[in-house]
């Protein structure tokens, strides 16, 4: 019981919550540098215990594909591209191997869940500052130097990638928050996997004043989806509170629907915002604002092209793949830089990836890769419903994790879902937690078992076989 407490409050530990709640929070260029001290950390800690780190069944399949991605350097015209694409791959990997070897009990599950979701909460105020700061400044009620910048790190973001030896494009949008993330998409990828994980937390809240704290941060991390102003994610979200609510409904059905009117006043806005069926005011000056009809049409006019768009990029990467049979079976080699540079020569689009993950790594790595990635993601699922959690909060904690993961990958068919660190890294959390999950419940189940069968007669017998 000591070992245990120690493990509690280990240094390791300790570093592991501090990397799940500041990685989404700190630029992407130097959030990896945290892992990498955390990770050294928990190696100290872990060698001087004598402990071997694991990486699961699924984590050797996750290396499998992580092999293959880096092996493409030999077959890719953008090597700098693949090896530094493959490189963030395997750093983040990190973060799973952490989380399975240090979240051991049902409490330090719920502890790695919180860490992110305050972290999402955090993002959900700091983005809906920004939109609101902005809407009220073209409103004319404040100045432009009260307006929160979005992204957050504006300045720095393109200072850092000015100075880097290969080019990264980051699209910023004065009317659409980022939080701490360098562009919208990225902020509403992290969201929509904290948005499930704090439903979670709401509805198992212990005590009144937990159920408080965490309706507020559901609430937050909604109106941070909605600063976005991402049509997908809105969606998204709206449809993962409709699987939850079917599911759920004769558990916390009431509940649940308790969530769903400020949650809909919240989302519903931004996507009638988007299809320019509302629109913000604008502040007039010197007869240079257009009248608010004019900005709706042009909002729905642009919604309208983006959706066009997308079936664009789809059509002609789906095109390219089936013409090349090697790009088809070998792709063009790990990273997007190659999906973007064919998409431009070839088709005149300048576009950075593929919008949507599986044509993505079906383009970098072919069907060899788009089937290890099916792979990883068949065993997860697998994985979940095989744990022996029949009943209880066991049950929740499986369908959340779930819920997160369609949702992550749902929101991949429209936007790319590997991009940028701060979104692999969510792939390889919700792995982390699928093993740790199945690992701390398969190894309490004998000791249940153990206790039933033998039946102490008294006190002390069973305080005994417990510890």
């Amino acid at each position: 019981m000591q070992q245990i407490s120690h493990r509690q409050d280990s240094p390791a530990w300790r570093w592991l919550l501090a990397t799940v709640f500041l990685f989404p929070i700190l630029p992407e260029y130097i959030s990896p540098f945290l892992l990498f001290a955390a990770f050294i950390v928990f190696k100290v800690q872990w060698s001087r215990e004598g402990r071997k780190a694991k990486v699961g069944t699924i984590g050797k399949v996750v290396i499998a594909f992580m092999s293959l991605a880096l092996l493409s350097v030999f077959w890719s015209d953008t090597k700098l591209d693949t090896l530094g694409t493959a490189g963030l791959w395997w750093a983040v990997f990190l973060i799973l191997v952490m989380i399975y070897n240090l979240a051991d009990t049902r409490r330090k599950i719920d502890d790695v869940l919180k860490a992110a979701v305050y972290s999402g909460a955090v993002n959900g105020v700091v983005g809906t500052i920004q939109v609101c700061t902005y809407a009220l400044s073209k409103a004319g009620y404040i100045s432009k130097s009260l307006v929160l910048p979005t992204p957050i790190y504006k300045t720095l973001d393109k200072a850092v990638y000015t100075w880097l030896p290969f080019e990264i494009r980051t699209n910023t949008f004065s009317d659409r928050a980022s939080g701490f993330f360098s562009n919208p998409n990225l902020l509403s990828t992290y969201l929509i996997f904290v948005y499930p994980l704090s439903v979670y937390l709401f509805l198992n809240a212990k005590t009144k004043k937990q159920k408080i704290l965490y309706l507020f941060i559901n609430l937050f991390i909604s109106a941070g989806i909605s600063s976005t102003m991402t049509r997908a994610g809105c969606v998204i979200a709206l449809a993962g509170w409709v699987f939850m609510f079917i599911v759920l409904i004769k558990r916390h059905g009431k509940t649940l629907f308790s969530i769903l009117i400020p949650t809909l006043l919240i989302i519903v806005p931004s996507l009638l915002t988007r299809y320019g069926i509302i629109s913000l005011p604008v502040h007039e000056s010197a007869g240079t604002a257009a009248p608010p009809h004019e900005t709706a049409a042009a909002a729905a006019q642009a919604a309208k092209q983006s959706s066009a768009n997308h079936f664009v990029i789809w059509e002609s990467v789906i095109d390219y793949i089936t013409d090349n049979v090697r790009v088809f079976l070998g792709g063009l080699g790990f990273g997007c830089e190659s999906t973007g540079d064919f998409l431009m020569e070839s088709y005149g689009l300048d576009k950075p990836h593929a919008h949507n993950f599986i044509l993505e790594i079906w383009a970098e790595l072919g069907v060899i890769g788009i089937a290890a990635l099916f792979a990883v993601i068949i065993i997860t699922v697998i994985t979940l419903f095989k744990t022996k959690a029949p009943s209880g909060k066991r049950y929740d904690l499986i369908f959340y994790v779930f819920t997160s993961l369609i949702m992550f990958l749902g929101f991949g068919l429209t936007d790319y879902i590997f991009n940028s660190p701060k979104q692999i890294i969510l792939f390889m959390i919700l792995i982390g937690l699928t093993q740790a999950i199945s690992r701390c419940y398969e190894e309490n189940e004998p000791v249940q078992i153990e206790i039933r069968q033998q039946e102490p007669n008294n006190t002390n017998e069973r305080i005994e076989m417990l510890t």
